[in-house]
């Protein structure tokens, strides 16, 4: 029922990871979720095969420019929750999904060349909301942070916020829990998963779905 974008026109910010983590906790909390593969890398496909019977996660894949739209109404109308993976990259891919969307994740690392990216990406969803003329809810998130960076963070998110860029609360730590899950298909949410790591993934969908929640409310 809900659409969520996950995208940054940067690659390497942890896009994927994120997608497959937030998708994974739903499902195990009982929801019905599917993830759209739009990036043509295609690791979120490469990452269900690996995760077993057990993640109730499902996947559409082989999706195109031509494709993106159909594929995003088919998977509304059947989940109550669908994640869009869009490549790194500014396309028109990513503009279509970003105008189907109810929310827009934009992570990014703390970096001010990362920082740039989230302006830009931005960018995007303002221009679609101009064009559809209807607002869509965007969040930017800080992914693969160090924990000794507490204070560059807060630098990045005063400077996004300036921009009028609401940034969610829960940030990402950089752990390797989140590195082991290309290779073993486990989630933090997975019962074997990191705790530590867990409660960032819970901390982050729980504030998506709040923002959700307020926006059917608004409607």
């Amino acid at each position: 029922m809900a659409v969520i974008s996950v995208c940054s026109t940067k690659g390497g910010v942890g896009k994927t990871t994120l997608v497959i983590c937030l998708a994974d906790a739903y499902a195990r909390q009982g929801g019905s979720v599917a993830i759209i593969d739009a990036d043509p890398n295609g690791h979120v496909s490469s990452w269900r095969e690996r995760a077993g019977e057990d993640c109730g996660v499902d996947v559409i894949a082989d999706v195109t420019e031509k494709t993106v739209l159909d594929r995003i109404s088919d998977a509304a109308s059947r989940y109550s929750l669908v994640f869009v993976d869009l490549e790194g990259a500014a396309s028109q891919a990513v503009t279509y999904a970003i105008a189907e969307s109810d929310l827009v994740l934009i992570p990014s690392k703390v970096s001010g060349m990362d920082l740039q990216e989230v302006f830009r990406t931005y960018e995007v969803v303002q221009r679609a909301e101009k064009m559809l003329r209807r607002p869509i809810p965007a969040r930017a998130v800080f992914t693969q942070m160090s924990p000794l960076s507490s204070r560059v963070a807060q630098h990045a998110r005063t400077e996004v916020q300036a921009a009028s860029i609401p940034v969610l609360r829960t940030e990402i730590i950089q752990r390797a829990a989140y590195q082991s899950i290309h290779f073993t298909g486990a989630t933090p949410a997975h019962p074997d998963g990191d705790p530590k790591a867990l409660h960032e993934v819970a901390g982050t969908l729980g504030e998506l779905l709040e923002v959700l929640a307020i926006q059917q409310q608004a409607a």
